[in-house]
């Protein structure tokens, strides 16, 4: 049920300001990022009945939900697909566990770097999980209706960090038509794990978005701003809340040697550590001063 659903049976959702959930990548460290939410989402729901209120998911409370790697295939479940934490837990520890059984070097006779596991797997569990929602196979991302979404993967011919949408934005050339399975395989695509995904009628090769950006939470700010202001509009003038979640601390390893190991091991945990992303202060201070101590649980 929508934000806009739940208005219509009865249940007033406060709609004074906009909610933002960004979801950081890390692999299946991002079972974490949903155990995280889950604790979030319990005590929001606990207020709601204390109140008489329905209890609500993600996809009620926040306006946009974006996310890179992990955090973006959890973003798509609870946006897009519009899962409970509960039924994402189930679903993404599932997916993972069928993904990641099997695999292989990753580096192939040639010396190139190749993806270790499977991606068909990925996309027949895509399929799968599409199938018990009553969804075809090539459902759309875009939807243009309830929560947004927003997804980062890294376009694989000049780096550019790329944003997929489940909404139309105002600037025509960044509408790719991409499905819902590509979106996933894009946002999620790391060279040491995945192949490229290839999207769209110029047959773009898409990576994985923790390649560039895995704090994804700067690139989703930008795109609320992109929805919601117009003129001289700020966007921290708008906030209810923006919410950053992260997939832990993984600790600090040396260089591996070799190259097999220098592949398999320091470059993707390079590539999946959050804490070291360097962040706009600019940002956070225009918002501190709106956003710093306001909470969800009042809605």
């Amino acid at each position: 049920m929508t934000r806009h659903a739940m208005q219509r049976t009865g249940d007033h959702l406060e709609q004074s300001g906009i909610c933002i959930l960004s979801l950081d990548g890390g692999g299946v460290r991002g079972l974490f990022t949903l155990l995280i939410l889950k604790a979030l989402m319990s005590s929001i729901n606990t207020e709601r009945l204390k109140d008489g209120k329905l209890e609500a998911k993600p996809c009620d409370i926040f306006d946009l939900i974006g996310g890179t790697s992990t955090g973006g295939i959890i973003a798509i479940m609870l946006g897009r697909l519009e899962m409970s934490v509960d039924e994402c837990i189930t679903t993404y520890t599932r997916m993972f566990e069928k993904v990641f059984g099997k695999r292989g070097l990753p580096v192939n006779i040639f010396g190139k770097v190749k993806g270790r596991f499977d991606s068909i797997v990925l996309e027949e569990c895509i399929a799968d999980i599409l199938k018990e929602r009553k969804l075809p196979e090539d459902e759309p991302l875009i939807n243009d209706k309830g929560c947004k979404v927003a997804v980062c993967a890294v376009a694989a011919e000049n780096s550019a960090t790329v944003v997929l949408r489940s909404y139309t934005s105002t600037e025509a050339l960044n509408n790719l038509p991409a499905t819902i399975c590509q979106a996933v395989r894009a946002t999620s695509a790391a060279t040491s794990f995945f192949e490229p995904v290839t999207i769209g009628p110029y047959k773009r090769n898409f990576v994985d978005g923790a390649l560039s950006a895995n704090n994804p939470v700067d690139e989703i700010w930008n795109e609320a701003q992109n929805v919601w202001c117009t003129g001289d509009t700020e966007l921290n003038d708008m906030l209810k809340c923006v919410i950053s979640i992260g997939t832990g601390d993984p600790g600090t390893q040396p260089i591996a040697e070799g190259i097999v190991k220098l592949f398999s091991r320091t470059l993707v945990q390079m590539a999946t550590e959050t804490q070291n992303t360097e962040h706009s202060e600019t940002i956070y201070r225009k918002a501190s001063s709106t956003i710093r101590k306001q909470t969800l649980l009042p809605l």
